[in-house]
C-alpha cells in the first residue's frame, strides 16, 4: 500500500514514538497521517520490503526482541500412514522386478526331464521300501498305464509303487539373460533357448534347456556313449564331472534286511607286493567287520600289510553280478534289460577318515572301464612327505604331484574318476594336480568289454574308515535319431548341437530337422536351481499329510 513521505517511513514504528515524545509537550496532539487503524504486521512489512534492515541494528538502540503473540507456529505435518508406505513399497518392488525380469534375470519352471537328473521335471518320490533310498519318477508325457506302479530303485534295485504319492513340481531356475550377450556359450554348460525344429509346429520356437556339446564349425558324432568333434573324444574337467554324473550306488542308504555285505568282496589282507608273495586266496563276500552298514574299515595297520575290497554289481533278489547300464530309474523302466545299453565311465566320492597309520602308508582307489583301469595313490601321513600318483596300470604313471596326503586324525574328502578316459583326482573338493601338468588322459577306444566291478579299494600300512560312499556313471548318450548318430552333425559358423543329459528321454539336436541351434536363439544361462521340491510329512490327529517343501540339499549354483 502507498504511504505518504515522512520520516517514519523509514524506521519501524516502535521508534518513531520514541523521537516524537522527546520534541513535542505533551500537551499538544500531533496530527495523525490519514492511516487505517489497524495497520499491518511488522513481520510482514519486513518481509515485503526490498530495502535493508534500517537502524534497527544499530548499536545505540538494539532491536527489541519480537513479541511473542506475534510469532506464528508451523502447521503440524500429518503423520504418514502405514499402510500408504507399504503400498509405495510393494509397487516400487514390483517396478524393480519386471525391469530386472526384462533385462536380466528371469525365472523359468522345468516340466519334464530331459536334464535329469542334473535337473528334475514334475515328478513324483518316495522312499525305497528296503534302502530308504529316495526314488523319483518324472510325470509321463504320454500314456499314463503302470508307469508309477512298478519303478526299480537305482541303489538296490527293489520294486517300489508311487501310484499313491503327491505329485510334485518341476525345478525353478533363475536365468541369466545377458551372459552370451558378452560371451558365446561354452561347451558343457546349459543354454536356454528357441527350438529350432521347424517340421513340429508345437516344438517349433517353443523354450528348450539343453547341454551346450557342440561348439560352431565343429562335425559331431555319438559313439559308444561319448561325444566326438572333428574325430577328436570331448573329455570333461573337474567341475562339469560333477553337474552330468548320474548315482550308481550310495553305501549310506543300506538295505534291511541284508546290508551291502553282498555287493563287497573282501580281499585278504596280503603282504607288501615288494615282499615275496604268498598263496593266493579266492575273495568272498565282506564280513560284518569290513561292512558296518553304511561304512567300510579298512585294517592294515602294520608296515607290511594290504588290505582291500572290490565294488561288484549284485542283484539282492536275483543273486547274481551284472553289467552296469545306462538305466534311470526316473524314466519309470520296471527293470533292467538287455536293450539298455551298458556303461564305462565311473567316479568314485567318498569320506576317508585316517584312524591310524604306519611309516611308507597309503590309500589306493582303482576304477575300470572294460579295457583299462587307472589307480590313484595317496600317501597317508605327514603332508610334507606326501605324495600322490595317477597310474595307468600295467604302464607306468599318468602323473605326479608332491606336498598332497591323508593326514592321519582327519577326515578327507576324496573324488577320484576315469570318465571320457581322464583320470581327475580331487581331495577336500580340489584338483590335485598342478594347472601346468597335462591332463591324464588315455587314447579314446572303438569297443569296451561290459563292466561288473568298476571300484577297488586298498589300504597299506594304516586304519582307515570310509564313509558317504558313492559310485557314479557318466551320461551316456544313447545312438538314437540322425543328427551325430546316422551321419555326423555340422555346425554353422553361429550354431550349437545341444543334448540332454537324459538321453534316452530327450528332445533334442540328434530329432530335429535341424541339428544346429542358432546362437541368436539363445535366451540365456540357467545360474541357479532356486525352487527343487520333495514331499514332506507330517502328523495331524493321528493321519499323516503330505506336502511339498524346499530340498535344500539340491538348491545350488549351477557351472
Amino acid at each position: 500500500m502507498d504511504r505518504p513521505e515522512s520520516p517514519t517511513a523509514e524506521v519501524s514504528p516502535e521508534s518513531s514514538a520514541v523521537q516524537v515524545a522527546e520534541a513535542v509537550p505533551p500537551p499538544i496532539a500531533l496530527p495523525l497521517p490519514e492511516e487505517p487503524a489497524a495497520p499491518e504486521p511488522l513481520e510482514l512489512l519486513s518481509l515485503d520490503s526490498a530495502e535493508p534492515e534500517p537502524a534497527l541494528a544499530s548499536e545505540e538502540e538494539p532491536a527489541s526482541p519480537p513479541s511473542p503473540t506475534t510469532t506464528e507456529t508451523p502447521p503440524e505435518r500429518p503423520e504418514a500412514s502405514p499402510y500408504r508406505t507399504l503400498a509405495n513399497l510393494a509397487v516400487g518392488f514390483v517396478c524393480f522386478f519386471l525391469l530386472v525380469r526384462t533385462f536380466a534375470i528371469e525365472p523359468f519352471g522345468v516340466p519334464t526331464g530331459s536334464m535329469a537328473p542334473a535337473l528334475i521335471g514334475n515328478h513324483r518320490e518316495a522312499p525305497c521300501p528296503r534302502c530308504g533310498y529316495p526314488v523319483t519318477v518324472g510325470a509321463p508325457t504320454g500314456h499314463t498305464g503302470d508307469h508309477y506302479s512298478n519303478v526299480g530303485c537305482p541303489n538296490c534295485g527293489k520294486r517300489v509303487s508311487l501310484a499313491d504319492a503327491r505329485d510334485l513340481n518341476g525345478d525353478r531356475l533363475m536365468v541369466d539373460k545377458n551372459v552370451f550377450n558378452v560371451r558365446h556359450p561354452r561347451r558343457w554348460e546349459m543354454g536356454v533357448f528357441h527350438c529350432p525344429d521347424t517340421n513340429d509346429a508345437k516344438e517349433y520356437r517353443k523354450i528348450y534347456v539343453k547341454r551346450v556339446v557342440g561348439l560352431p564349425g565343429e562335425s559331431l558324432t555319438i559313439q559308444d556313449g561319448d561325444v566326438y568333434a572333428n574325430g577328436e573324444l570331448l573329455r570333461k574337467g573337474l567341475a562339469e564331472l560333477r553337474e552330468t554324473r548320474v548315482t550308481v550306488f550310495e553305501m549310506a542308504y543300506t538295505p534291511n534286511p541284508g546290508g551291502w555285505n553282498q555287493r563287497w568282496l573282501t580281499e585278504p589282507v596280503e603282504n607288501d607286493p615288494r615282499l615275496p608273495p604268498t598263496a593266493a586266496r579266492p575273495s568272498e563276500p565282506a564280513s560284518n567287520s569290513v561292512v558296518r552298514g553304511g561304512e567300510l574299515f579298512l585294517d592294515a595297520n602294520n608296515p607290511e600289510a594290504i588290505a582291500g575290497v572290490i565294488y561288484r554289481q549284485w542283484n539282492l533278489d536275483d543273486r547274481k553280478e551284472e553289467p552296469i547300464r545306462a538305466w534311470a530309474s526316473y524314466n519309470s523302466r520296471s527293470g533292467l534289460t538287455n536293450d539298455v545299453p551298458p556303461v564305462h565311465d565311473f567316479a568314485f566320492e567318498a569320506e576317508v577318515q585316517v584312524e591310524a597309520a604306519s611309516p611308507d602308508a597309503g590309500f589306493t582307489c582303482r576304477l575300470f572301464d572294460g579295457v583299462d583301469s587307472v589307480s590313484a595313490d595317496v600317501t597317508v601321513g605327514a603332508k610334507a612327505n606326501g605324495r600322490a600318483t595317477i597310474t595307468h596300470d600295467g604302464h607306468g604313471p599318468l602323473a605326479a604331484v608332491r606336498g598332497v596326503s591323508l593326514e592321519p586324525g582327519r577326515t578327507h574328502r576324496v573324488e577320484f574318476s576315469f570318465i571320457d578316459r581322464r583320470a581327475i583326482l580331487a581331495i577336500d573338493g580340489k584338483d590335485v594336480l598342478p594347472s601346468t601338468n597335462p591332463p591324464a588322459d588315455l587314447p579314446a577306444v572303438a569297443k569296451r568289454a561290459d563292466v561288473v566291478r568298476p571300484l577297488q579299494l586298498r589300504a597299506r600300512g594304516c586304519r582307515l574308515v570310509v564313509k558317504n560312499l558313492r559310485i557314479y556313471r557318466d551320461t551316456h548318450y544313447t545312438h538314437s535319431g540322425t543328427h551325430g548318430t546316422e551321419r555326423p552333425a555340422v555346425m554353422g559358423a553361429a550354431e550349437y548341437f545341444m543334448l540332454g543329459d537324459n538321453s534316452s528321454c530327450s528332445q533334442d539336436a540328434r530329432n530335429w530337422s535341424v541339428a544346429g541351434v542358432p546362437e541368436g536363439e539363445f535366451i540365456g544361462k540357467p545360474f541357479l536351481i532356486h525352487q527343487p521340491l520333495r514331499p514332506a510329512r507330517f502328523t495331524v490327529g493321528g493321519q499323516d499329510r503330505v506336502f511339498q517343501t524346499v530340498d535344500w540339499p539340491r538348491l545350488r549354483w549351477l557351472h
